[in-house]
C-alpha cells in the first residue's frame, strides 16, 4: 500500500513545475495522510484565504486559514491496542499559513478539537499542481518530516 501511495505522489508531484499557478487554494479538499509506520487518515480540508483570517499573524496577500477534519482509517505498527479502538473516529485540526512563492503552500496546525485523542498538531509543506486541483507533500509527523499528504479539490 505504501509503495502505491508513494508512486501516486511521485507521479502527481512530478507533474508540477516551477511555474505552478498561485491561484487561490480556498475551498474544499479531500485527501489522505500516511506515515511510514502504517497510520492512515482520510481528510476533509477547508481553506480560506486573505484578510478574513482572524487568527493569522498576517492578513495581507497569501494568508491562509482553515480546518482539517481527520478520520482515522488504520493504525500503525507501533500503536497500542487502545489506539486501534479509535479507528473510524474523527477529530478537527485548525491550520493557518501562507503561500510561499509560486505553487507552494505552508500550513501549520495551531489548535485541535479532539476529545478522543485521535490526532496531533502537524506542519505541512505542500506543492500545488498547475491546474490547482491537487495539493500534496510532506508533513512534520512529530519531527522526522515523514508524513505524506495528498488531496484533490472536493467536487461540489
Amino acid at each position: 500500500m505504501r509503495k502505491v501511495f508513494l508512486l501516486t505522489c511521485a507521479l502527481l508531484l512530478g507533474a508540477l513545475n516551477s511555474s505552478a499557478q498561485t491561484s487561490s487554494v480556498a475551498g474544499g479538499w479531500r485527501g489522505i495522510w500516511t506515515n511510514p509506520t502504517g497510520f492512515v487518515f482520510t481528510a476533509e480540508l477547508t481553506l480560506e484565504a486573505g484578510a478574513g483570517c482572524k487568527t493569522c499573524a498576517a492578513t495581507g496577500d497569501g494568508s491562509i486559514h482553515g480546518k482539517i477534519v481527520w478520520t482515522l482509517r488504520k493504525v500503525g505498527s507501533d500503536a497500542s491496542g487502545e489506539y486501534a479502538k479509535k479507528v473510524g473516529m474523527t477529530a478537527t485540526e485548525y491550520v493557518k499559513g501562507e503561500m510561499k512563492g509560486d505553487g507552494f503552500l505552508v500550513l501549520n496546525g495551531y489548535d485541535k478539537d479532539d476529545p478522543n485523542g485521535v490526532i496531533g498538531i502537524d506542519k505541512y509543506r505542500l506543492a500545488i499542481s498547475d491546474t490547482g486541483q491537487v495539493i500534496g507533500g510532506i508533513t512534520f509527523n512529530n519531527g522526522p518530516w515523514t508524513g505524506q499528504f495528498i488531496a484533490m479539490r472536493a467536487q461540489p
